[in-house]
């Protein structure tokens, strides 16, 4: 029997699940159920109902985050609900296992008739009130929005917390914060409520600039429309990034002229006095039943690029002239997979298509791939932190064995890797067979290098196969690449193991390969957070050839997220689901001195640091340091 999809998004995201235990946090399998069973109506249908937990897409930052202030690598816990109704078609529920918010819905169509796509509602109308705000005027002197967002401060042991107003038949949640880039002086808080509306949703928005060292927070309005689709208008209306310390590039959703739908605009939004500034009109056009794929600001703030998933349309904005570009072609996706890959500074980006295609800022094509014969991890590249190279890891063949999960979409143990340059020219590469030290290899992650201390850690190495290209301009990049050689275990009764693990050091710009050795954290003179996907976090001292291992990477119950990283500080935190508690330490390079603080408020995930003292999370908690 063939199925079609639906996929009705209301946060952008690529999911791979695992099962964790349920914690005594959050909302019960019984409340899950119960939300999930409000969009069924009257329809009989056998329910089944399980905890699971999401990592967002990497975070690569996609959604329309900027890397510098909405990294977000924590997973999230979520109930999985799913009807089979008396027709054969499914409905999957997915709801944040914290809020009760529902994230994203699943409908599948028992059909002997072959794939068709199910009907999206289109219409969409606001409510009656100005749809523009004028350049340079407050958001809550012109909106004309009626009953604004109710906050309040609430004090709490080791911290605060912002409170909203609950409201009839109303859902409230907390789409986005974003941390200023001057020290977290101000955090911004993206707040959505829907509620039933004749004809559709109504739907706000509003904004919540914090300053948490003074305990003090403003209220901007910054929507109020009526639509039938929401979760297109979710995936667009958010903040893109900030331009400097005070002012935040984000799109607004406003009403069309004589109300013929919904349109955006690009804005700027000064986070001290809520007044907006208009950088470009009508952008993008609307996207429904479409939605964003992925949408990103480049590292000068001047230009904004958007790209829609089902179109594969990509808009550039110039945010300094106004303008707007359409690239040529398309740039589509097909679910569960985002195959645009876009690089930390914004400036070039790789898309998978019958190959592989790298594009610069301007959208000029740089390097044409032909197509692997096995396959390759998602996301396909993973970019150095300072954009000089991608990471593509890798199988030999399509063979199932060389798959160990993966639900929306697989998961597996690659055998070799390339790294290919800032230019597309491939640059280095090496596989399980030439390294001699168990059957599979994949990329841990990657440093940032700091000068000396690399280079003096791969002088003394072993040069592994490496086809680097002399012209590229990533040659001086102090980047270095972790990589993890190990043996793959199957057993009938579990899942695969990755076992007798070995890590490498590699530098791309020399080519030269050292091995590190697990140590002590106070035996590292330098260690720096290995930024890649894990539940466990990596430090490595790239001039000692040492490494410490934080966290158990096969302990889905217990992760740990790098929060921040300096030349004197590290901050990292540790959550512990069966507990209910999250764990956050700051750890002093020099002294090798760390301060813990321990907290069971931290539990609303996507947890940030917001300076040097505060730790804030999806639910607006505050936790100060000790």
């Amino acid at each position: 029997m063939k199925t079609a999809f639906l996929l009705v998004f209301l946060l952008a995201v690529n999911t791979i699940s695992t099962s964790v235990p349920e914690s005594a946090s959050g909302i019960s399998s019984k409340q899950a159920l119960s939300i999930a069973q409000s969009h069924v109506s009257d329809r009989k249908a056998e329910w089944k109902v399980g905890l699971t937990q999401y990592p967002p897409e990497l975070f690569g930052e996609e959604a329309g985050q900027s890397g510098s202030s909405a990294a977000r690598t924590e997973k999230r816990k979520v109930w999985k609900a799913e009807a089979k109704f008396e027709s054969g078609n499914k409905e999957v529920y997915y709801i944040d296992a914290s809020s009760g918010k529902l994230l994203s819905l699943s409908e599948i169509e028992a059909s002997e008739s072959g794939l068709r796509e199910l009907p999206v509602a289109l219409e969409a109308r606001q409510l009656p009130h100005p749809s523009f705000q004028e350049s340079g005027v407050s958001a809550s002197e012109t909106t004309g929005v009626s009953s604004s967002l109710n906050v309040s401060l609430e004090e709490k042991k080791g911290g605060f917390r912002l409170k909203l107003a609950e409201e009839k038949n109303t859902t409230a949640a907390v789409m986005q914060s974003l941390v200023s880039p001057d020290s977290g002086k101000t955090v911004l808080h993206l707040v959505r409520r829907t509620s039933p509306a004749k004809g559709g949703t109504r739907y706000r928005l509003d904004l919540v600039a914090v300053q948490p060292a003074k305990k003090t927070f403003k209220v901007f309005p910054f929507a109020d429309l009526q639509m039938g689709d929401t979760y297109s208008t979710d995936t667009l209306a958010m903040g893109y990034g900030f331009r400097d310390d005070s002012h935040v590039v984000m799109i607004q959703p406003v009403e069309k002229a004589g109300g013929a739908g919904i349109g955006y605009r690009i804005v700027s939004l000064d986070v001290g006095s809520g007044r907006l500034r208009e950088l470009a009109a009508n952008v993008p056009p609307d996207l429904s039943p479409d939605f964003l794929a992925s949408g990103w600001l480049n590292a000068d703030g001047s230009k904004l690029y958007l790209n829609s998933y089902r179109g594969g349309k990509l808009w550039i904005a110039d945010l300094a002239g106004g303008g707007v570009k359409a690239l040529d072609g398309t740039f589509s996706h097909t679910w569960p997979v985002f195959r645009l890959f876009k690089s930390p500074d914004g400036e070039r980006f790789w898309y998978e298509k019958d190959g592989y295609r790298l594009y610069d800022g301007k959208g000029v094509k740089l390097a044409d791939l032909p197509a692997d014969t096995g396959l390759h991890s998602n996301l396909a590249f993973k970019w150095s932190p300072d954009s000089c190279y991608a990471a593509y890891d890798y199988t030999f063949t399509k063979s199932d064995e060389n798959v160990i999960g993966g639900e929306d979409r697989k998961v597996i143990a690659p055998q070799g890797i390339k790294i290919f340059g800032r230019d597309g020219k491939p640059v280095w590469s090496t596989d399980a067979r030439e390294l001699k030290h168990g059957d599979r290899l994949e990329l841990r992650g990657w440093i940032g290098g700091s000068g000396e201390s690399i280079g003096s850690a791969l002088s003394a190495g072993s040069t592994a196969n490496a086809e680097r290209s002399s012209g590229s301009d990533s040659a001086e990049s102090l980047s270095a690449a972790v990589l993890r050689s190990y043996t793959l275990e199957r057993a009938e009764d579990r899942e695969p193991r990755k076992t007798n693990s070995v890590y490498h050091l590699v530098q791309p710009a020399t080519g030269k390969l050292t091995k590190l050795s697990e140590a002590k954290l106070a035996e590292l003179h330098n260690p720096q957070p290995v930024l890649g996907e894990s539940g466990a976090l990596m430090l490595v001292d790239a001039g000692s050839a040492l490494y410490t291992l934080i966290g158990d990477e096969t302990n889905s119950a217990r992760t740990v997220k790098p929060l921040s990283a300096s030349e004197s500080k590290l901050l990292w935190a540790e959550t512990d689901y069966a507990k209910g508690s999250v764990t956050i330490t700051a750890y002093d390079i020099a002294s090798k001195k760390a301060r813990t603080t321990e907290t069971k408020d931290l539990l609303g995930g996507d947890l940030q640091a917001a300076g040097e003292e505060y730790v804030i999370d999806s639910e607006l908690v505050y936790q100060k340091l000790q």
